[in-house]
């Protein structure tokens, strides 16, 4: 609605009112949000201050508005409502708040981070006024690279220096800077087809996506990545895969980010270690093990790439912040990582046991239900009419989402994954009972 105050349709108090109205219920105005006090809007609108005063006490009548004391009028935000065309205007209402057990999310659970701990680190480099003073560098801090390259190296048999290591604020960061030092590569193929940030990156650079890896110039890999629904890629695999791009000239970028939740095995060497540190970029970070807001990632560049990098990389300023790389630094140093895996292996180990007892006790003996290798996913299979895909979109329908299996379907079953990182344990009877109720729908 636009307001035209040289309308002579309606009274020009009441022309407000209803612009005001609109803006309040299409929630373009947001509860909270201050009006404008009765004179400046007055001086705006070239209007008199009783005709906005009018227009005001209306809306405080119908409730949209409140007057608050020596402050002046706020929006309540009681009366906001969908619009037919809220989605095509831009409506920023978040699509996942429809969902109430959201089994693939990549959140963590409320009780997997030692927030007091982390305070303390972040104000003890707080007290390190000189340091705070200038930018960060451009590669990341180096006492935090060095830390980094020595964890790698232990944990992951990777094979590179401090100065192979670039930081950012999240992996598309860094494939922003990736993506410049390998233009000659003309097309890239992505082992998880999901990953469309990863996508949209590479598009942007001109690069072509490509379905099959032998018409690749470039391979995108999560060889260790269990969302997916794959298995983990095995040793003899990787080094296959390994040779056959050596062969053909293939550039890998391996994201290696969930590499250290296994239920049943030791975490596989990285691939970037079985190749020597050639011919591999290797991405990783620490919001997985830590927190999704803690954005600090890294990337380990191959020697080949190093010049490069080096041309250009005092014309990119640092994204990740400098306080909490070298809060994370110091957190590394102290052994806390390692305590930290410890105890997000105990909780999602015991979430998923949790998970897979309401789920046997809801089905009993009309599922087959399993924990994943991954310690976040447990797998439910079970006799249905319909796909594993239009089981999940139902079960989105009704505010629950979940993984369809990846693989070769079983005719007349459907099979999907439950990711327990987000949802609470109290709320894993609701979840399943309203997953043998849509089962039992379409046997």
């Amino acid at each position: 609605m636009k307001l035209d105050l040289n309308s002579t349709q309606t009274t020009r108090y009441l022309q407000v009112y209803n612009y005001y109205k609109e803006l309040i219920t299409t929630g373009r105005l947001v509860g909270g949000t201050k009006m404008p006090s009765i004179r400046r809007c007055a001086q705006q609108l070239g209007l008199s201050r009783t005709t906005i005063e009018t227009a005001y006490l209306c809306l405080a009548a119908d409730g949209y508005i409140i007057s608050r004391p020596q402050s002046g009028y706020y929006v309540t935000g009681r009366a906001v409502h969908k619009t037919a065309d809220s989605s095509a205007h831009g409506s920023y209402a978040n699509p996942a708040q429809t969902i109430r057990y959201n089994f693939t999310s990549n959140n963590v659970d409320a009780d997997s981070f030692d927030f007091n701990l982390w305070r303390r680190y972040i104000k003890s480099t707080l007290r390190q006024d000189g340091r705070m003073l200038t930018y960060g560098e451009p590669q990341g801090e180096y006492e935090l690279r060095e830390v980094i390259c020595k964890y790698v190296i232990n944990k992951r048999n990777a094979v590179c220096r401090p100065e192979n290591i670039v930081i950012g604020a999240g992996s598309q960061t860094l494939l922003n800077i990736l993506c410049p030092l390998i233009r000659q590569r003309r097309n890239v193929c992505f082992h998880d087809s999901r990953f469309a940030q990863g996508m949209v990156i590479f598009e942007d650079y001109g690069f072509a996506l490509v379905k099959n890896r032998k018409n690749a110039d470039i391979l995108y890999m999560t060889p260790s990545h269990m969302t997916s629904l794959g298995d983990v890629m095995n040793v003899e695999k990787r080094l296959a895969m390994l040779k056959e791009c050596a062969e053909h000239d293939r550039l890998i970028i391996e994201d290696d980010y969930d590499n250290e939740f296994r239920y049943f095995s030791k975490p596989i060497p990285c691939l970037q270690g079985l190749s020597g540190g050639d011919n591999v970029v290797y991405l990783s970070t620490f919001s997985k093990l830590l927190l999704p807001s803690i954005r600090l990632s890294f990337m380990i560049l191959p020697d080949a790439l190093l010049p490069l990098y080096e041309e250009k990389k005092a014309l990119y300023n640092q994204t990740a912040s400098k306080s909490e790389q070298l809060a994370l630094c110091q957190f590394l140093r102290d052994g806390h990582l390692e305590s930290q895996i410890r105890k997000l292996k105990r909780l999602y180990t015991n979430k998923a046991k949790a998970l897979s007892a309401e789920l046997e006790h809801a089905f009993s003996k009309n599922a087959t239900i399993y924990m994943g290798e991954s310690v976040f996913l447990v797998h439910l299979k079970v006799k249905c009419k319909i796909s594993s895909i239009q089981l999940c979109d139902k079960a989105r329908s009704r505010g629950l989402s979940a993984f369809a299996f990846g693989g070769k379907e079983e005719k007349g079953y459907a099979h999907i994954a439950l990711s327990c990182c987000e949802v609470p344990v109290t709320e894993f009877p609701n979840a399943a009972a309203l997953l043998k109720e849509l089962v039992e729908q379409e046997y």
